[in-house]
Protein backbone atom coordinates (compact mmCIF):
# COMPACT_ATOMS: atom_id res chain seq x y z
CA UNK A 1 0.00 0.00 0.00
CA UNK A 2 1.42 3.53 -0.65
CA UNK A 3 2.04 5.93 1.71
CA UNK A 4 -0.85 8.35 -0.23
CA UNK A 5 -2.96 5.88 0.59
CA UNK A 6 -2.59 5.78 4.30
CA UNK A 7 -1.79 9.12 4.98
CA UNK A 8 -3.38 11.13 2.60
CA UNK A 9 0.28 12.34 0.67
CA UNK A 10 1.76 15.54 1.22
CA UNK A 11 -0.59 18.44 2.54
CA UNK A 12 1.10 21.46 0.81
CA UNK A 13 2.95 19.60 -2.45
CA UNK A 14 5.10 20.89 -4.17
CA UNK A 15 8.06 20.18 -6.90
CA UNK A 16 11.42 21.61 -5.63
CA UNK A 17 14.22 22.39 -7.91
CA UNK A 18 17.63 22.83 -7.47
CA UNK A 19 19.66 25.60 -9.12
CA UNK A 20 19.91 23.84 -12.15
CA UNK A 21 15.89 23.11 -12.62
CA UNK A 22 16.63 19.13 -11.89
CA UNK A 23 13.75 18.12 -9.05
CA UNK A 24 15.70 18.15 -5.97
CA UNK A 25 15.22 15.25 -3.30
CA UNK A 26 13.55 16.81 -0.47
CA UNK A 27 11.68 16.05 2.36
CA UNK A 28 7.94 16.85 1.49
CA UNK A 29 6.65 17.92 4.81
CA UNK A 30 3.46 17.10 6.79
CA UNK A 31 1.08 14.88 5.30
CA UNK A 32 -2.46 15.44 5.11
CA UNK A 33 -3.03 13.58 7.98
CA UNK A 34 -1.26 15.32 10.11
CA UNK A 35 -2.78 18.41 8.57
CA UNK A 36 -6.54 17.41 9.33
CA UNK A 37 -5.42 15.98 13.00
CA UNK A 38 -3.58 19.71 13.79
CA UNK A 39 -6.87 21.10 12.58
CA UNK A 40 -8.86 18.52 14.67
CA UNK A 41 -6.94 18.98 17.66
CA UNK A 42 -7.44 23.04 17.27
CA UNK A 43 -11.16 22.26 17.55
CA UNK A 44 -10.75 19.60 20.46
CA UNK A 45 -8.80 22.15 22.71
CA UNK A 46 -11.00 24.88 21.89
CA UNK A 47 -14.13 22.91 22.27
CA UNK A 48 -16.74 24.26 25.65
CA UNK A 49 -17.32 20.47 24.95
CA UNK A 50 -14.28 18.99 25.97
CA UNK A 51 -14.41 16.37 28.86
CA UNK A 52 -13.17 17.23 31.73
CA UNK A 53 -11.30 14.01 31.42
CA UNK A 54 -9.26 15.09 28.12
CA UNK A 55 -8.61 18.48 29.93
CA UNK A 56 -4.21 17.92 30.51
CA UNK A 57 -4.33 14.53 28.73
CA UNK A 58 -2.42 15.66 25.79
CA UNK A 59 -2.10 11.98 25.05
CA UNK A 60 -5.83 11.70 24.71
CA UNK A 61 -6.56 14.71 22.59
CA UNK A 62 -3.64 13.97 20.05
CA UNK A 63 -5.53 10.40 20.00
CA UNK A 64 -8.84 11.79 18.99
CA UNK A 65 -7.31 14.05 16.69
CA UNK A 66 -5.47 11.65 14.27
CA UNK A 67 -8.76 9.01 15.01
CA UNK A 68 -11.02 12.23 13.60
CA UNK A 69 -8.37 12.65 10.60
CA UNK A 70 -8.09 8.93 10.00
CA UNK A 71 -11.91 8.95 9.68
CA UNK A 72 -11.69 12.30 7.18
CA UNK A 73 -9.02 10.92 5.22
CA UNK A 74 -11.29 7.80 4.71
CA UNK A 75 -14.11 10.26 4.01
CA UNK A 76 -12.52 11.56 0.60
CA UNK A 77 -13.43 9.94 -2.53
CA UNK A 78 -16.18 8.06 -1.11
CA UNK A 79 -20.08 9.22 -2.48
CA UNK A 80 -21.76 11.49 -1.01
CA UNK A 81 -24.59 10.29 0.72
CA UNK A 82 -28.03 10.34 0.66
CA UNK A 83 -30.35 12.19 2.66
CA UNK A 84 -30.07 14.62 4.95
CA UNK A 85 -27.08 15.91 6.25
CA UNK A 86 -24.59 18.48 7.30
CA UNK A 87 -24.56 21.64 5.53
CA UNK A 88 -27.97 20.36 3.24
CA UNK A 89 -31.15 21.90 4.22
CA UNK A 90 -33.90 19.55 4.96
CA UNK A 91 -37.21 21.08 4.34
CA UNK A 92 -39.24 23.52 2.03
CA UNK A 93 -37.57 26.83 2.56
Amino acid sequence: MKSAEIDGGAAFPVTPTDKSGQIAPTQCGMTLRDWFAGQALVGIITSPFTSEDAIGNFGKGAQWAYEMADAMLAQRGTEEPEGEGFGKSGGDS
